[in-house]
């Protein structure tokens, strides 16, 4: 018989911390040993610049975050090609933490 799936005692939160980019909208699943990061996220995912010159790239990414800022967005999400250090290095200014050690492969799964 399967264990039931259950939120996570802060204990067992506390454990994972460290490296489970925890925000004020996850939740910590449990079942035996394994643990889950359940996150409802705000994501900005993909962004199509369309060759626009890097200043306009600045624009558009602080125009929508004062947008997102003034719903109360507290944070959002997104993912960037592994080979665009350009891109890398205007997020980096506006701020954003690199949250991926290594290059990701990016999954859905419709319900």
């Amino acid at each position: 018989m399967l264990e039931r799936i259950r939120l996570a005692t802060p204990e067992e939160i506390k454990e994972i911390e460290p490296n489970s980019n925890l925000t004020p909208m996850s939740k910590v699943l449990v079942m035996g040993d394994m643990k889950a990061v359940w996150r409802v996220a705000h994501e900005l995912d993909p962004v199509h610049f369309n060759g626009a010159p890097v200043q306009k790239m600045y624009k558009f990414l602080w125009g929508i975050e004062n947008i997102m800022a003034g719903s109360g967005v507290t944070e959002y999400f997104f993912q960037t090609p592994a080979d665009d250090p350009q891109y890398h290095r205007i997020l980096e200014e506006l701020g954003a933490q690199k949250l991926s050690k290594q290059p990701d492969y990016r999954w859905r799964i419709n319900l």
